[in-house]
């Protein structure tokens, strides 16, 4: 969503967005505590509301009770935090691919995490979006899960080369189709060009997330990041 003009996560961010024209929008995936989806990127509502508490932890109630715009101006009072059913309601009439982030993981929460991914692929599956979109995770096992068990039909956006929170039984190289280059620092805003080889030689595609500007993403695809 648009985070420069908007609270992230919010429907009027990802609706800004879509105005400016751009072909994707990327969010994060969480499940209260009665069981609803909802987009929001931490598993506690202190960074991004007026609240305290984890999201799996409060009902879909309590979660929309909560302010998540005033943390970012007093103009985006009363912003809430969207159900996954309210994004597909608005992402359905427009032709925009979706990377949706599955921010619970096993490690940390067990089985819910696979049940979530389910609920989700669901409502996508309802929705007739399985094409337009991206399964995205920083869990290796929860993006196996979903590899094997909807016979690779999801576009997996992963990150190989990486440890993160947990490593699949099959090397992530073997069935992701997309790999965020994660690694970068100040003096190499856009990654390092081994990463890049190493993610290209496997036949999975490069992406990175840096500032938007020209200098920037021509130095991306010198280093291998395809256009």
């Amino acid at each position: 969503g648009d985070l420069i003009n908007h609270p992230e996560n919010t429907m009027p961010a990802f609706i800004s967005s879509f105005n400016m024209g751009v072909d994707a929008i990327e969010t994060d995936v969480r499940c209260t505590k009665d069981g609803h989806l909802v987009l929001i990127h931490d598993r506690s509502v202190e960074r991004t509301t007026n609240g305290v508490g984890f999201i799996d932890q409060m009902t879909l109630k309590e979660v929309k009770n909560l302010d998540a715009g005033s943390y970012k101006g007093e103009d985006f009072k009363g912003y809430q935090i969207p159900t996954v059913d309210e994004f597909l309601e608005w992402v359905k009439d427009t032709d925009l691919v979706i990377n949706w982030e599955l921010k619970e993981y096993p490690v940390e929460l067990g089985d819910r995490a696979y049940k979530t991914a389910d609920m989700l692929i669901e409502k996508i599956e309802k929705y007739g979006l399985c094409e337009r979109s991206l399964m995205n995770s920083f869990s290796q096992q929860l993006l196996e899960y979903i590899y094997d068990k909807y016979n690779g039909k999801y576009v997996i956006h992963a990150y190989v080369g990486y440890e993160k929170w947990d490593t699949s039984k099959k090397p992530i190289e073997t069935f992701a189709d997309w790999s965020a280059i994660w690694r970068k620092d100040e003096d190499h805003i856009c990654g390092f060009k081994q990463d890049y080889d190493y993610v290209n030689s496997f036949g999975v595609l490069p992406c990175i997330l840096i500032p938007d500007t020209v200098e920037n993403y021509k130095k991306a695809i010198e280093l291998g990041c395809p256009m």
